[in-house]
This record gives structure tokens, sequence and C-alpha cells, in this order.
């Protein structure tokens, strides 16, 4: 979980290598920024870094004054506390970005109304966790 100001950029290339080594764990990134920063505008950058890793890791990004971080991190503590894990068998384990998406049945949509699914959209199949996750 990151509180950052996100001033800012870094090429896409960099930020994707960034993103590929949370996609080949369970990692998640939270992050709340202050909404009083500027936003800042990098050509061929991507500026807006921690919304980003957010995004593509199944997490979330708040931008939120000051007063709201305690209700932002509530909020993510929230989501990890009723977090779990679905698993399966990829189909290939080619250390390569693959689409994931995760759906409710139309049952569960009907029991469960209300229920928000939240998923990560990639995921990269290795042979075991990275180094730096250990």
């Amino acid at each position: 979980m990151f509180l950052h100001g996100d001033h800012t950029g870094q090429p896409h290339r960099e930020l994707n290598k960034l993103v590929d080594d949370f996609l080949e764990t369970s990692g998640i990134v939270f992050g709340i920024r202050d909404s009083r920063s500027p936003n800042v505008r990098l050509i061929g950058e991507q500026a807006k870094i921690m919304h980003y890793m957010a995004k593509h890791t199944g997490g979330e990004y708040f931008s939120v004054p000051p007063s709201d971080y305690e209700k932002s991190l509530e909020g993510i503590l929230m989501q990890l506390h009723f977090r779990y894990e679905l698993g399966f068998v990829p189909p290939e384990i080619d250390s390569k970005r693959h689409a994931l998406r995760v759906e409710l049945t139309k049952r569960a949509k009907i029991e469960h109304k209300g229920l928000r699914v939240k998923y990560r959209p990639e995921y990269i199949p290795v042979r075991e966790e990275p180094g730096w996750a250990q």
C-alpha cells in the first residue's frame, strides 16, 4: 500500500515490468493520493504510476483530501478482510500475460444482490514465486 503524491513519471515499458512482478504473485496494489496534489502530464510516460499499478493488480487507488485518509484506509482494510483467492491450474506456464475474467453465475447474482466482484484483469503464470516475493 502506498501513500503517494504521484508527482513522478515512468515510461510504460518500465512500469509494465514492475506490474509484471505483481502479476506473477497474488500481490495487490492499493494507494491513497492527496487529492490536492497537482495532476502532472508527462509526455511519453505514465504519470499516474500507482493508479496504473492498482488497476492492473485488482487493487484500488483513492484520490482524497488528508481528512479522508482514515476512511480510505478503512476501505482498503475491509477489502483485504473480505478477500479470498480463487485458484486454478493455468493451461501453460509461459511467463506471459494472460487475460483473466471472474464473474458471478446468474444464480449468485440473484442470491447475493449488491455483491461486488473485484479481480485483476491479467495474470502471469510462473513456475515459482519470484525471488523478491519470498
